[in-house]
């Protein structure tokens, strides 16, 4: 009978054996701070802080140095997320700011014209129409120098809320003056524009504007302006009525 040798195996060397431990323990390390994305984790606040969850961790893997310090870190965390969420309101009020009139909610003249620009791309691409509207109120002045400025910075507002339940979602709103408005109404024909700007004109001066008792009639104009397709934005407004 033919026996065969059996072939040795050859231990590990000590560089071979360091260099399993080193690759097994980094397998089971927890991630380190810096590892931590702060925008997947998710702490609510008031809620206690479980680490050994959190973490796939359990009690015996943490010394109480290390509990103190995964504290410390989880709220930190906690606080940056805090932190990002009152950056994001500031900056999205700041940009209310810049994009808006400063007495009421409409878009401000800068911004308007932007708008306007974007329409009338939008228009040159699909070959639609779009309408502008100027709107005056013309007792403004007379309503500040009796009433005050505080009346007639109300009164702003309440011919831009006007404005907006009237027109459409896609419709767009500026205040381009003290008593002036303009609205583009976004892929309207002239003849549909015409009746809509004379029942806002009908709106603003047959409802008078009311507060603390005083009743204030509003004077009134609408005018229809059809934009041709290649009108830029600021010729448009250049020829203001």
């Amino acid at each position: 009978m033919k026996v065969s040798a059996m072939k040795s195996v050859e231990p590990s060397s000590p560089v071979e054996q360091k260099n399993e431990l080193i690759s097994d323990s980094t397998q089971n390390t927890p991630p380190r701070a810096s590892e931590i994305d702060v925008e997947d984790t998710q702490i609510p606040e008031g809620v206690a802080i479980d680490i050994e969850s959190f973490h796939g961790l359990t009690p015996e893997d943490l010394t109480p140095n290390s509990r103190i310090a995964m504290m410390q870190l989880m709220e930190e965390i906690r606080q940056l997320h805090q932190e990002l969420s009152r950056n994001r309101k500031h900056i999205a009020y700041l940009s209310n700011l810049v994009d808006h009139d400063k007495l009421s909610t409409v878009l401000n003249r800068h911004t308007f014209l932007r708008e306007l620009g974007h329409a009338q791309i939008l228009a040159r691409k699909y070959g639609a129409l779009n309408t502008l509207l100027f709107v005056t109120v013309r007792n403004l002045k007379g309503i500040n120098e009796i009433h005050g400025h505080a009346t007639g910075d109300a009164v702003v507002e309440h011919v831009s809320e006007t404005l907006a339940r009237n027109t459409g979602k896609t419709d767009v709103i500026g205040r381009l003056g003290s008593a002036e408005f303009a609205v583009v109404l976004v892929g309207s024909n002239v003849e549909k524009s015409g009746e809509k700007a004379v029942w806002i004109e009908k709106l603003l001066s047959s409802r008078p504007f009311v507060d603390s008792g005083m009743i204030i009639q509003l004077e009134a104009d609408v005018v229809v302006h059809a934009l041709e397709v290649d009108e830029e934005a600021d010729e448009a407004l250049t020829g203001e009525h």
